[in-house]
């Protein structure tokens, strides 16, 4: 077995390995967006271990940002477990910065409980519907609708060069994700809540979300303002396709202690892309 950080001139055998493991239509099937998470050493790695036929048969993907390693996409076929190769493409990625998770599954959470991880509070989504509905149902508060905010197109960061991700800044200087399929507002970024949600109304989106570490301390004034979490509002966060009744419940867990005021952001690991990605 060999493991090493993956290059495009893998492509090839990453494909064969994603659309072996994936669904149908993953993001990480479509090269140029596996060009945007692992291509440039400064915003993220794929970390692969190959088998006698240089084939890959485990993977680790680990996104930089905030100083730290979060680990994404871990795979490994069953009949390579327990032979301390994901131990080995941690080491890989512990070389870059800290390591730390978000979304975690069953079998992650399974994993990250025997390497003694610290698991934080779990992030939390606060929503605000726009107060101009007055028949709040899913059907009308999650319609599509034609939005243009051309205007106000962003690709200034990383995250916001994400293949298909429809990034605006508003007059105020928030940040945020346009899903006009489903008349919604993603918050990434937020510096004037009143003068954010003033101006999502007059584009005519019918929702805005925000995702956030416990700690956050914004939450406070949306709270205030009438933002309320996800679970008392009727907008999934599953919203492509739209799953009904499905809310937040994205996991946060580090393998050493964060400092006390560390917040996690929308761009940081993989759950700023749920709902939001479309390839």
């Amino acid at each position: 077995m060999t493991t090493r950080e993956a290059t495009i001139e893998d492509w090839d055998k990453l494909y064969i390995f994603y659309k072996r493991v994936y669904r149908d239509n993953h993001p990480l099937q479509n090269k140029t967006f596996w060009e945007w998470q692992y291509g440039n050493k400064q915003y993220g790695r794929a970390l692969i271990c190959l088998n006698g036929n240089n084939e890959i048969v485990g993977h680790v993907g680990a996104s930089f940002v905030g100083n730290v390693a979060w680990i994404i996409n871990v795979y490994l076929d069953e009949e390579c477990r327990g032979k301390g190769i994901l131990g080995t493409l941690y080491d890989l990625a512990r070389k870059y910065y800290p390591l730390a998770a978000t979304a975690a599954n069953k079998a992650g959470l399974g994993l990250y409980q025997n390497m003694r991880w610290i698991r934080y509070y779990d992030l939390v989504r606060f929503v605000k519907i726009n107060p101009t509905i007055t028949e709040v149902t899913l059907e009308n508060v999650c319609q599509e609708k034609e939005i243009n905010v051309e205007h106000l197109s962003y690709k200034e960061t990383h995250y916001f060069q994400q293949p298909n991700l429809n990034g605006i800044k508003l007059h105020d200087g928030s940040t945020a994700i346009s899903q006009p399929n489903v008349s919604g507002l993603r918050v990434v970024d937020i510096y004037n809540s009143q003068e954010l949600e003033e101006q999502a109304w007059q584009l005519g989106y019918n929702w805005i979300d925000y995702i956030t570490s416990w700690n956050d301390l914004k939450t406070r004034q949306l709270e205030k303002n009438g933002w309320v979490i996800d679970n008392k509002s009727i907008v999934p966060w599953r919203l492509n396709p739209i799953v009904k009744n499905y809310f937040c419940d994205i996991t946060f867990l580090s393998e050493k202690p964060l400092p006390n005021d560390f917040v996690v952001h929308r761009s940081f690991s993989d759950h700023g892309r749920i709902g939001s990605l479309k390839i």
